[in-house]
């Protein structure tokens, strides 16, 4: 298994309140995006990140993946949202503060996600590119309703009001296991790449540096930069 990934700044955002991680070792990678408005959210975002990813060390106590041992992802995002809600009663300064997650577990043949807010995953396999999460946030509201077509959502100003986010209220992660094959892609990004670039450019540039999973997160990073670049952009990508 092989991981990587890139994150930036983005053309508009003064800070990158994006926080990525992954151990290859483990099968795990993380995206989350702290709220932007809100106190402190580049604080929640590397603390949820860094929160799965100990959680995930500490549990792993062989050669084989997290995964494999038995690790339970939804556990991971209720563990990240206590140290955030943990963190903020130290002080004013992180009352509020918030972030999403979304994080993918992986073993030879096997592949398991949980998110909460609109941080996204997708699945490159055999040629074809699917979204695996559903956003949480009105825009996704009004598209199952019918209110919204899927280019509307992906534009609309309620895309940016999320019904769920680790450190504030409770939370009730999306969670997902699949069996995978050798050679899939599975591929995590805060909403940065995805506000920027349609789900067929995405694959597009998925396809374009050979194999190559570095090259491959700085092109889809240098995409949504070139196309406005208006929201820190971060892309994990993992192959089975």
């Amino acid at each position: 298994m092989i991981i990587a990934g890139h994150t930036h700044i983005g053309r508009v955002r003064v800070r990158n309140e994006d926080a990525i991680g992954w151990d290859e070792a483990a099968g795990v990678a993380a995206i989350a995006d702290g709220m932007g408005g809100h106190p402190a959210g580049d604080v929640a975002s590397r603390l949820a990140v860094a929160t799965a990813l100990e959680t995930v060390r500490k549990q792993r106590s062989n050669s084989r993946t997290w995964l494999a041992e038995g690790g339970d992802v939804g556990q991971l995002i209720r563990e990240a949202h206590q140290a955030i809600l943990t963190e903020a009663e130290r002080g004013p300064s992180y009352v509020g503060m918030g972030t999403t997650l979304v994080i993918a577990a992986v073993d030879d043949n096997r592949v398991a996600i949980a998110h909460v807010g609109d941080s996204r995953a997708y699945r490159r396999h055999q040629g074809l590119l699917s979204r695996l999460t559903r956003d949480h946030n009105l825009a996704q509201e009004a598209l199952d309703q019918g209110w919204m077509t899927p280019e509307q959502a992906r534009h609309a100003p309620e895309r940016h009001r999320l019904t769920q986010v680790l450190g504030i209220g409770t939370v009730s992660p999306g969670v997902m296991c699949f069996e995978g094959q050798r050679g899939d892609l599975i591929m995590v990004c805060s909403d940065g790449l995805t506000g920027e670039l349609a789900d067929s450019e995405i694959h597009r540039q998925l396809t374009q540096a050979n194999g190559d999973l570095e090259r491959t997160a700085q092109l889809l990073v240098r995409a949504a930069v070139d196309s406005g670049g208006s929201d820190n952009i971060s892309v994990v990508i993992l192959e089975l």
